[in-house]
């Protein structure tokens, strides 16, 4: 324990040296009042802040037997995947990559199986984009139209087939830059997918889309964000990578005492209480549940 302690604060502190990020805060990284936490800190409470064995989060509504009931829907179209582990063939997803994996990939396409939606607008785009592609062109057909919004879309353009440029709207631009109308355009059952920075910070994406763009939904609008993990803390592991998100913390914060916007799945709370079950549904998402939580505007 003590021997990877060390190599994490190490990691973190190679990390912060050669992105210069002392230069541009009062407080250096690790100071209270900075947003970047004190490392040796967290390592001496680990065991409490990481524990996923916690069941109930207060205040907010996990909606556990609706979430099993919706997955046991969700199951019917198990069987009709028509996705591979690498990427053979002639669909633009595939499984094993290190964005969009197994329980994200099933769940989405059979999200949008089972609730059918007219439009979607995907925030940020990639794997994900690749799985709504390849269901609209197998099933869904013209009676879905796909927006991604996305500054930087050479991944996107890159699962694009020849000739298929309608297959989509793309705006390249960052979601804070965009005309807010376009949300307007989403109705009940439609989606806004979010797969963002991830970082809750002055003027970001995710600031601007929990204060601007959820607010001024249509009731019955799915929201989906990614990678959210249980219980809304990320893994220990990711610190020593550098990742020092807060994107989940402000959500878990935004659906204590939240009814108007419900819970429809949960991918890292289903996996951690009810992997007996998923497995028996979805046995694949397994392999890598995934981080994705599906809420539903109710209000």
């Amino acid at each position: 324990m003590a021997g990877s302690t060390l190599q994490l604060i190490k990691s973190i502190y190679n990390l912060l040296r050669t992105n210069n990020l002392h230069v541009f805060s009062v407080y250096p990284p690790g100071h209270f009042s900075s947003p970047i936490p004190n490392i040796r800190d967290i390592l001496s409470r680990e065991e409490g802040l990481f524990d996923q064995s916690v069941r109930d989060i207060p205040g907010v509504d996990l909606r556990e037997q609706q979430q099993i009931n919706l997955l046991q829907a969700l199951s019917e179209y198990y069987v009709e995947l028509p996705f591979t582990p690498n990427s053979i063939g002639p669909r633009r997803y595939y499984y094993e990559n290190d964005f969009f994996s197994y329980g994200d990939a099933i769940i989405l396409f059979s999200m949008l199986r089972h609730y059918r939606p007219k439009r979607v607008i995907e925030i940020g785009s990639g794997f994900s984009s690749a799985v709504m592609l390849d269901t609209k062109e197998l099933f869904l057909g013209d009676s879905i139209d796909l927006t991604f919004v996305e500054p930087n879309p050479d991944r996107l353009l890159g699962l694009l087939k020849e000739n298929r440029a309608d297959e989509c709207h793309l705006i390249q631009k960052r979601i804070q830059d965009i005309d807010l109308s376009v949300v307007d355009s989403l109705d009940e059952n439609d989606f806004l997918f979010v797969d963002s920075s991830h970082v809750l910070k002055v003027g970001s994406d995710v600031q601007y889309i929990v204060f601007h763009i959820l607010p001024r939904l249509k009731r019955g609008v799915i929201v989906h964000f990614h990678d959210i993990p249980w219980p809304f803390e990320y893994p220990r592991e990711w610190l020593g990578r550098g990742i020092i998100w807060n994107e989940a913390y402000f959500l878990r914060s935004f659906l204590q005492y939240n009814r108007a916007f419900p819970i429809l799945y949960f991918n890292a709370y289903i996996h951690q209480f009810h992997r007996e079950v998923l497995g028996q549904m979805m046995p694949l998402c397994l392999r890598n549940p995934g981080g994705g939580l599906w809420l539903k505007k109710a209000v």
